[in-house]
């Protein structure tokens, strides 16, 4: 009976044994979160104590510029195409372009006779790409209805994203170009005019 009795004892003692392990995970667990939660909150009574001025335990004082709507708001963002052009270069319509690659290909039994001159495989990808989102036919009237523009400050390359997009109202301009955020009222009725006479040399598709 001792004998039982003693085993039956040890039983609940490995049992309770295993419980306090499983409890001291449980606990270890729950103290990393409970440790985040509380470095979180103690940020905040911090903040809310020093009325936002006062830093967190990192020193950043980051979160509490951005809760008092203290840092700036981003500057727009502006097309720097022309920027990372190299020297000499300059941007082009997709109608320009095909008004160009096409040029070449019709000289092309010219040009093979020249063993010093060799055409990329991409030549005819390149060619067949302008001609599927070219809209205009004339290049050189869609340049003097943009030209105008440059007065008013806009861009060779704010000039050739509108002439491949061919917006049809002025918010699709400003939307395409936030750019032009800092100008809207004075570009407003010269992109009026300017949409206006890009549709009419728009090609039928």
């Amino acid at each position: 009976m001792a004998e039982k009795g003693g085993k039956g004892y040890s039983q609940p003692k490995s049992s309770v044994k295993g419980k306090d392990d499983s409890s001291g995970k449980s606990k270890r667990a729950r103290k990393v979160q409970f440790d985040d939660e509380d470095s979180f909150e103690a940020n905040l009574n911090i903040s809310s104590r020093s009325g936002g001025k006062g830093e967190t335990p990192n020193g950043g004082g980051k979160g509490d510029k951005v809760a008092n709507g203290g840092t700036k708001a981003p500057p727009p963002l502006e097309l720097r195409v022309e920027q990372e052009l190299p020297e000499n270069a300059k941007c082009l319509m997709d109608c320009e372009a095909e008004q160009i690659l096409q040029g070449i290909q019709e000289q092309m039994v010219i040009l093979s006779a020249d063993p010093t001159i060799k055409m990329p495989v991409s030549f005819d990808r390149g060619l067949q790409y302008a001609k599927s989102v070219s809209l205009y036919t004339n290049p050189q009237s869609v340049r003097r209805v943009l030209e105008p523009l440059k007065n008013h400050g806009v861009s060779d390359g704010e000039m050739c994203v509108i002439a491949n997009t061919c917006p049809e109202t002025v918010g699709e301009v400003f939307a395409l170009l936030p750019s032009f955020k800092g100008k809207k009222a004075k570009l407003r009725e010269p992109l009026k005019e300017v949409l206006g006479e890009l549709a009419k040399l728009k090609k039928s598709t």
